[in-house]
């Protein structure tokens, strides 16, 4: 499966919208998107941009999952591209110069756009 950065932006903004005691959960997801959505946690997770109970098996990797919270490093990436015009941009910037969408190129790119919106 690929990296897909509009499901790892989803996901960290339906965690960002939890309330203090709850939990985001594989159920409260598409049921056809099970795989994807777990691919996705458990990436974040190993990053460190969320905190996360994750069920895994041998053979499919994660199967479910809790999510808690982000990290400190997870609200700075989500940060960056909250605000979708940022993300539009920065989709399109990147795909227009041939570049690929790495994490760190990801955060450089939308840092600079919304300097430059600010007048930095």
């Amino acid at each position: 499966m690929q990296r897909n950065w509009d499901t790892v932006r989803e996901i960290m903004l339906r965690v960002e919208a939890l309330e203090p005691t709850q939990m985001l959960s594989l159920s409260d997801f598409e049921k056809n998107r099970d795989y994807e959505i777990s691919y996705h946690v458990q990436m974040l997770e190993e990053i460190g941009l969320i905190r996360a109970s994750i069920s895994r098996t041998t053979s499919k990797g994660a199967n479910g999952f809790n999510i808690k919270e982000l990290t400190w490093h997870g609200h700075e990436f989500l940060d960056s591209v909250r605000e979708q015009s940022t993300w539009s941009k920065t989709k399109t910037l990147i795909s227009s110069k041939g570049g690929v969408m790495t994490f760190e190129v990801i955060k450089t790119v939308a840092a600079s756009i919304v300097k430059s919106a600010i007048g930095e």
